[in-house]
């Protein structure tokens, strides 16, 4: 730096330098409509765009909120190239709903609560949460949710707020809800910290729809360990309403692990398009609905998700699923997208024969069968898949609870590299 602008402090007195001359700092605080918004901007940080993205990039997540917390200028910065600057890691998400009795009783208290500001000490129980003292809340500032709506974006919101679009829907029994509740958990060696959010199942008003759509962009620059999938699920139709004019946003969680509890279909739409994550687990609620229902996005995530999901396991199924992906590898024209390692677990009813079978073994231990080959594809024979099956280890009731009782058999499918 040179001497010129150089500012010195002595004796709790600021001084600069300007063309040889020394001048006095003035401290006294000026109005913020005094101040031009293009000095405030470029005051903060005069550097080129492409500059300032890698010195955001040296940034962990905390250091990026802190950053969004000084200007507007910043906050769009951050939120515009979130996909590749740091993502806050928790080990855990899971979300919850609160269900009526426990809303009447909440609604008695006076005064009551902030939608973005519940404590949730009398629901601990309920939930399986950890016995601490105080809990940790999402507190969002208006500064942060309170941006601008173009009028088309205000119109669809108001139009969705209408007509009752849950942000939330319920993926276990037919209760009613009114609360979501999102869990994050951290774990520093011996010590667990717990974070919640809430919101409503159904947005009141504007700002509710700017919350949620600010906290929503949180998690999708966050990653997780693990998230659980079971009680309720974002809509993805709101989703996509919140974030209409902002396709630069990353609309999709990521976790290196993710367990789902399969009862509805609402789950799965939520996981094709809003789920990122290394390995899928799948347990198949067979009792609750009919598979037939659900083969067809199963197959579509298993045979065009491989971007997104490096390993899937299924979890008690019948064998419609098994043979669609072997055909799929046979006889696809584009066999490129299909997820490199599918697992089947406790799999039952007929199997295909595969056509394009080779390298075929069949050894037999006890009562236990293990059968290996390979598979190529037709069109692209280049890319080859290995299967690995095991069978007469034990039964599987269909449907469970029942006498009924069939072979199980494992399948492993994985892409040769």
């Amino acid at each position: 730096m040179s001497e010129d602008r150089k500012i010195i402090e002595y004796e709790g007195v600021k001084y600069y330098k300007e063309e040889g001359q020394w001048f006095q700092l003035q401290m006294y605080p000026v109005g913020e409509d005094k101040v031009p918004d293009a000095f405030k901007i470029k005051s903060k940080f005069d550097l080129p765009p492409e500059i300032q993205l890698d010195v955001f990039k040296c940034l962990d997540f905390t250091q990026l909120l802190d950053v969004q917390q000084t200007n507007v200028y910043f906050k769009n910065f951050v939120n515009e190239h979130g996909k590749v600057l740091a993502r806050k890691e928790f080990d855990k998400l899971e979300i919850f709903s609160i269900d009526d009795p426990n809303i009447d009783e909440r609604k008695t208290r006076v005064p009551q609560t902030k939608l973005y500001d519940f404590k949730l000490d009398e629901h601990k129980r309920d939930f399986g949460f950890c016995d601490q003292n105080e809990l940790n809340l999402f507190k969002i500032g208006r500064e942060f949710y309170n941006f601008e709506l173009t009028g088309e974006l205000e119109k669809k919101w108001k139009r969705g707020i209408e007509e009752s679009i849950p942000m939330f829907l319920q993926t276990v029994g037919k209760g009613n809800f009114e609360v979501a509740v999102f869990q994050l958990e951290q774990n520093f060696y011996s010590e667990r910290e717990l974070y919640y959010f809430q919101l409503s199942k159904y947005p009141k008003n504007i700002e509710e729809m700017k919350i949620a759509r600010y906290f929503f962009q949180l998690l999708f620059n966050c990653s997780f360990h693990l998230f659980i999938i079971h009680i309720v699920v974002i809509n993805p139709k709101m989703i996509e309403l919140l974030f209409d004019d902002d396709i630069k946003v990353p609309l999709q969680i990521h976790s290196q692990k993710t367990y789902l509890y399969l009862n509805e279909l609402n789950s799965l739409n939520f996981v094709w398009y809003h789920l990122v994550t290394d390995h899928l687990l799948v347990d198949i609620c067979s009792v609750v609905f009919d598979m037939e229902n659900y083969v067809g996005i199963l197959f579509q995530i298993l045979a065009y998700g491989g971007n997104k999901f490096s390993s899937i396991t299924l979890e008690v199924l019948d064998s419609k699923l098994y043979n669609f992906i072997i055909e799929h590898i046979e006889t696809a024209l584009d066999i490129t997208k299909i997820v490199k390692r599918i697992k089947f677990v406790a799999m039952y009813g007929p199997r295909i024969s595969s056509k394009m079978a080779k390298n075929l073994q069949v050894t037999v231990k006890g009562d236990v069968q293990y059968t290996r080959f390979q598979l190529f594809n037709i069109y692209n024979p280049k890319i080859e898949f290995s299967v690995y099956i095991k069978e007469g280890y034990g039964f599987v009731y269909v449907p469970p609870g029942s006498e009924n009782k069939l072979p199980a058999f494992r399948v492993l499918i994985e892409r040769i590299e």
